[in-house]
């Protein structure tokens, strides 16, 4: 019969990403080494004996560490906000040779109520309402 065991210590450490208590977690397994990982009880990140991150945790926090952590190339953005830049461009020429500025004043109105669904979905997202 195998036998499973986890034992709890505190480390001492805080959670860089949402400040909760970091315990080093020890799992016995009848027949295998003991396993060795340091957790936090808060949002459930996981790091190695050596720092490096085994299991990110689910909220907001975690995640932008991570991002920041991991590093995005600077050519990756360029190339994302060049399109954005050149997509947008393409439809206010395109807009303003087929309908002219009467045809952005009724899109205007839309735009900003777009834009402010967008907003709240972001802002709820980051407060982790869903």
């Amino acid at each position: 019969m195998i036998q499973t065991e986890t034992i709890w210590a505190d480390s001492g450490f805080d959670c860089d990403h949402c400040g909760g208590e970091v315990s080093k977690r020890t799992d016995r397994e009848s027949g295998m080494p003991d396993r060795t990982c340091y957790q936090c009880k808060q949002c459930g990140c996981q790091w190695s004996r050596a720092g490096e991150v085994l299991r990110v945790g689910v909220g907001a926090s975690c995640k932008a560490a991570q991002e920041k952590r991991e590093g995005k190339p600077i050519s990756a953005l360029l190339r994302t906000g060049l399109w954005q830049f050149v997509i947008g461009l393409v439809l206010i020429l395109v807009i303003m040779r087929f309908g002219g500025f009467a045809l952005i004043r009724l899109l205007f109105p839309l735009l900003l109520l777009g834009l402010a669904i967008f907003l709240i979905i972001r802002y709820g997202q980051e407060q982790e309402w869903w």
